[in-house]
């Protein structure tokens, strides 16, 4: 087995906020003007920004509409980011993206821990 150490960590996901901040900035958009569209309050998107709040499921979709963005990709996003804020620290949040990511077909047999939870081999 080498000891090579790894060299970089795989970069993580953008979180929603940030990534919306970097939409709005590369196409240099005033906080105002991304509020405004998306029908939200300029602070309540500041603090989607700094990753404080979650938009509505209204709202992701207005703002993915602004930025021409695939809906289905920015609802999940949210989806993904609210699944986080609610479970991060729940002991079983792994088990259940395990489940989730089963039945969606991601990929086939589950290898966690969970009683009737079988690995398929």
């Amino acid at each position: 087995m080498s000891k090579a150490p790894y060299k970089d960590a795989a970069p993580r996901p953008l979180r929603l906020g940030e990534w919306l901040r970097q939409l709005r900035e590369q196409r240099t958009l005033t906080l105002r003007a991304v509020a405004d569209a998306a029908g939200m309050d300029l602070a309540h998107l500041q603090k989607i920004e700094l990753g404080q709040r979650l938009p509505t499921e209204e709202q992701t979709s207005r703002l993915a509409k602004y930025f021409k963005l695939d809906e289905t990709e920015t609802q999940a996003r949210r989806i993904a980011e609210k699944f986080q804020h609610e479970f991060a620290d729940h002991p079983a949040a792994k088990e259940a993206i395990g489940i989730l990511a089963e039945e969606a077909g991601v990929y086939k047999g589950w290898s966690g821990k969970g009683e009737g939870r079988k690995k398929s081999g």
